[in-house]
């Protein structure tokens, strides 16, 4: 049997995975002036949107709010585009040098990216990391040109992809 050591049963049920290094809580948000909130793509079932973080769940879920903050699903970070995406899932995309890239997994500065490369981030792009795509500076009124309805816009926001 060699050098194995008995754990109860009941310990190895509870056991819980680690969500590892959770992003930042000032990145995550209604985007503000200081514009250093990220920005996603999410779908919560009546199609893809632009809208932020509310929260982080576990290392790939997330808690996403629209521009008006009226529509708002728990998903799952996945590589697609935003065209692609279904009910409850997200993308997030950075600038790689020019190339606008997915993120498959992202931690509290680095990012892996769908070419598999593991990188640093910040919202500059400067040096040797890549650059998060922003959810702006605040929030606008859209084509109803009232705040607080499913149609506003995140003012500012920075479009990598070119998916809004």
């Amino acid at each position: 049997m060699g050098n194995t050591i008995p754990v109860a049963l009941e310990r190895q049920i509870n056991r819980r995975n680690k969500m590892g290094r959770p992003i930042n809580k000032r990145f995550l948000g209604e985007p503000t002036a200081a514009g250093n909130e990220i920005k996603v793509q999410f779908n919560d079932g009546t199609g893809s949107m632009p809208g932020y973080i509310v929260k982080q769940k576990a290392s790939k879920r997330f808690e996403c709010s629209n521009a008006g903050g009226t529509k708002t699903d728990i998903c799952l970070l996945v590589d697609k585009a935003s065209a692609s995406l279904l009910a409850g899932e997200m993308s997030i995309t950075v600038d790689d040098n020019g190339t606008p890239r997915r993120v498959t997994k992202i931690a509290s500065r680095v990012v892996v990216m769908n070419n598999g490369v593991r990188q640093a981030w910040d919202f500059t792009g400067t040096g040797a990391v890549v650059e998060m795509e922003e959810a702006g500076t605040g929030v606008g009124a859209g084509v109803d040109v009232t705040l607080g309805t499913d149609d506003d816009v995140l003012t500012g926001a920075d479009d990598i992809e070119g998916d809004d």
